[in-house]
């Protein structure tokens, strides 16, 4: 359990300049052991009077803060939202919107993913200076102010974190973000606080871990009386 807090400060530590990064923490639960009550199935001692299960990670959605950059090739959302990307056969999602062109015109991430417009087509793009392009709040992709595609920004329930910039979630229709042109959303991530929960995750690591030894000691010399007797 407490590896697992650990792993999620550690985690968002590493990404402090990832974009469009949202912060991870992980949630446990105690809960007293009420006579006639059953254990819980996952707890991790069954015969405890007290009672810690394992919890799940949690996404942290708030607005990380905008940063401008003029290139017409970065997209920030401002608000709800995430941008929907190919991986092979499935629909992922992002909030980092550096994006380029490939060799074919495609518009995709920096790791190659092609971008998605509403209907979940891969995006391509006319062959034209990247300064004739402009993109509206909406997602709406013009070329010489005619409309050639739409970016998709959805909404997500249960959402979950994949690796880097990349999530999993449940699509729960349009969302009500705006998208910026020519900015980027920098990781909601604030370093000091995370020091704070690095050294504090340490700390109950370390301190777990004597507990643990201590049970098992007491578990041991429980038995060796027994045996006595």
């Amino acid at each position: 359990m407490r590896e697992n807090e650990l792993s999620s400060v550690a985690n968002n530590l590493a990404n402090i300049n990832t974009t469009g990064y949202k912060r991870q923490s992980f949630s446990s639960k105690l809960y007293p052991l009420l006579s006639g009550k059953p254990a819980e199935l996952n707890a991790i001692y069954h015969n405890a009077r007290a009672q810690t299960y394992f919890g799940g990670q949690y996404i942290d959605l708030s607005q990380g803060s905008l940063k401008q950059t003029r290139n017409l090739f970065d997209f920030a959302i401002q608000g709800e939202g995430f941008f929907a990307v190919r991986q092979g056969n499935r629909i992922i999602y992002t909030r980092e919107g550096s994006f380029t062109k490939d060799k074919e015109n495609y518009l995709i991430t920096h790791a190659g993913l092609r971008v998605l417009d509403e209907n979940n087509n891969p995006i391509i793009l006319p062959i034209v200076d990247k300064d004739r392009i402009e993109v509206g709040q909406d997602g709406s992709i013009f070329v010489d102010n005619n409309l050639v595609s739409r970016l998709k920004l959805v909404r997500l329930n249960n959402v979950k974190h994949i690796g880097q910039s990349l999530y999993e979630g449940q699509e729960a229709g349009q969302a009500t973000g705006q998208i910026l042109q020519g900015w980027i959303e920098s990781s909601n991530i604030n370093p000091m606080n995370e020091m704070v929960q690095m050294i504090q995750a340490i700390r109950n690591f370390d301190l777990s871990q004597r507990l643990t030894t201590n049970f098992d000691q007491l578990a041991q010399r429980a038995v060796s009386e027994i045996a006595r007797i």
